[in-house]
């Protein structure tokens, strides 16, 4: 894959993940286009569950069509309901790793300047760990860097894809299509080896494992009181990060190690 084609591919996913806006529906064909032929595993569609109406899965021309479609209230307001009600689903990278721990103020400061290496400056609203913001840097970088770039966050990405599966959402098939690219084609497989490493800690351990990020005994319930519970749990444990309360002998935390500046490239124009 040449650097244009991969500078393309991640602004196109750093837009389908952003919050659904008239941008978006005006360009879902360009899009569409720019993601044809990426080679992630087709996953089956089947009848969604979620009272929408729609499949929740098919590949990304499903998707596209789907978000170029609809009412974008509606859109925004589905947008909102799968990814801010429950860890699992969180498009913020730390949230995963440090939940709500003083380490992930740090976290967040380390990946600015890394963003600022590279001419990448974010508005006020902007937080540096949101997943479109990260696949906009990654853009910028040489094409192996923003291969490594997504290669650190790939066991968010199998999270996240394996989470929207459980929801029956729209958005699985560009988070499944995004894992390929970031080198796990088979993120089903890698989804049951982190929930089996998940349980056989907690077996050894006498504090309760997140159940929202392996979907044990929580099913389809995405009550409002589920989904606090959920929220109130220890964070997930990925790249060797642990939650605070892991004790002493607790890996450090997980870290996206610092660019060098002359990896960025000029900004292209956006698919």
């Amino acid at each position: 894959m040449d650097a244009t084609t991969l500078q393309r591919r991640l602004r196109a996913f750093a837009l389908l993940f952003d919050y659904p806006g008239e941008t978006l529906q005006a360009h879902a064909d360009e899009i569409a286009a720019e993601l044809e032929g990426l080679g992630a595993p087709r996953v089956d569609p089947r009848p969604s569950c979620d009272g929408t109406g729609h499949p929740a899965s098919g590949g990304t021309a499903v998707l596209l069509q789907h978000l170029r479609d609809a009412d974008l209230l509606e859109l925004q307001a589905e947008y909102v309901d799968v990814f801010d009600r429950g860890r699992s689903t969180s498009l913020n990278l730390f949230e995963h790793v440090h939940g709500d721990a003083r380490e992930r103020g740090q976290a967040m400061v380390d990946l600015l300047q890394q963003y600022r290496e590279v001419g990448l400056e974010l508005s006020s609203r902007e937080l540096p760990d949101y997943l479109p913001v990260y696949l906009e840097y990654c853009s910028m970088l040489e094409p192996q860097a923003a291969l490594d770039g997504l290669a650190e966050i790939a066991p968010l990405l199998v999270n996240l894809t394996a989470a929207l599966e459980r929801r029956d959402s729209p958005w699985l098939a560009a988070a499944a299509a995004l894992c390929a690219l970031a080198g796990q084609r088979d993120w089903r497989a890698s989804a049951r080896r982190a929930a089996e490493a998940a349980q056989a800690a907690a077996a050894r351990s006498p504090t309760p494992g997140p159940r929202d990020a392996t979907g044990q005994g929580q099913g389809a319930d995405w009550s409002p009181a589920a989904l606090d519970a959920a929220w109130a749990e220890e964070p997930v444990s990925f790249l060797g990060a642990c939650s605070p309360q892991a004790g002493a002998g607790a890996v450090q935390s997980v870290q996206f190690h610092p660019r060098n500046p002359r990896a960025g490239q000029a900004r292209a124009s956006g698919a």
